[in-house]
């Protein structure tokens, strides 16, 4: 209370709420509408120093063109715009031209289809998240990004083609599919540091196998999560190759993989990463029945859980996790 009361005596925030109703000063760089969309809507007056607008409020809630709303967000009052936060709110844009300072744009992933071709206008966007929706939608449409240069974060649950094009800034990928993840030059991914792969296809024959060879181009990985609705295998380095190698994903420092499938024992490849602290495989399918962690495996991990179908024994070796 202290915080937003000293935000308005410095005009540093506006905020719409059952308790308010006085007009907002045209002055105000940043604003928040909260469930009163249509209160905000009655406003007589045009904020052309808007920096950030935020709604939150129900979903599904859809301004028309011709409502005042639709004329405070026009290309005059969005020119100097830099976060647009719109939820579950559909909205109708009045500027067809590039917001050239929007840097986040937040929306639930059910709109999603209904604003791409706002979207793929943004050429200087760094974080666009689709998440915001409880539900986690799926977004099944092809998703064309690669005019998006400046993307740094990318969530939403990407299942259908994703395609991404100069992808050196991009630092978060939450989540795409093996098949999108499998199209994309990895070795251009230099600086994603967070990625989640997301198989939501319940189809054997569309379900696509993740390599680990096109993780180890990541050399800025730190969190992986590898998702899978139904049984997605993870072709790891064969175990020869794994007893010739000194390290794996040296930079990766949690790994959660769900519903996927094994061929081999995948424990000495993981207690070959130097930093992993978290591994976490939930629901996993191994069939060889035993798993082995050898001396001075996980030399840094603090959390380890384990729900595997048909595991009989984790056999682990003194001085295994010091």
């Amino acid at each position: 209370d202290v915080a937003i009361k000293k935000s308005k005596e410095l005009n540093f925030v506006n905020v719409y709420n059952d308790h308010l109703a006085q007009h907002s000063s045209t002055t105000c760089r940043r604003e928040v509408v909260h469930h009163l969309i249509r209160r905000y809507s009655s406003e007589k007056y045009k904020n052309k120093r808007t920096r950030s607008f935020l709604y939150f409020g129900e979903s599904g809630c859809l301004v028309g063109r011709d409502s005042e709303t639709m004329k405070l967000l026009d290309s005059e009052t969005m020119k100097l715009l830099r976060v647009l936060h719109l939820g579950g709110l559909r909205f109708h844009f009045a500027s067809n031209g590039d917001l050239i300072h929007l840097r986040y744009l937040g929306i639930h992933g059910y709109y999603f289809s209904y604003y791409l071709a706002f979207i793929s206008k943004l050429r200087f966007l760094q974080t666009l998240d689709a998440s915001l929706d409880a539900s986690g939608h799926i977004i099944s449409e092809t998703v064309d990004l690669r005019k998006l240069t400046s993307l740094r974060h990318v969530i939403g649950k990407f299942f259908g083609e994703l395609l991404i094009g100069d992808a050196a800034n991009l630092q978060t990928l939450r989540s795409i599919s093996s098949d999108s993840w499998n199209k994309l030059k990895h070795e251009l991914l230099i600086n994603l540091r967070d990625l989640e792969i997301y198989e939501y296809s319940t189809s054997e024959e569309r379900r696509v196998p993740v390599s680990w060879a096109s993780l180890t181009k990541l050399r800025n990985l730190r969190v992986l999560k590898l998702r899978a609705k139904c049984g997605v295998y993870l072709w790891l380095e064969s175990e020869e190759a794994v007893r010739s190698m000194d390290m794996i994903s040296p930079s990766l420092e949690s790994v959660t993989l769900v519903g996927i499938t094994f061929e081999e024992d995948p424990m000495p490849f993981f207690q070959k990463m130097p930093r992993l602290e978290g591994l976490i495989l939930e629901n996993c399918h191994y069939s060889g029945g035993k798993m082995s962690v050898s001396e001075q495996g996980f030399g840094r991990l603090r959390k380890l859980c384990f729900v595997i179908n048909r595991l009989d024994e984790l056999q682990i070796e003194e001085e295994a996790m010091p």
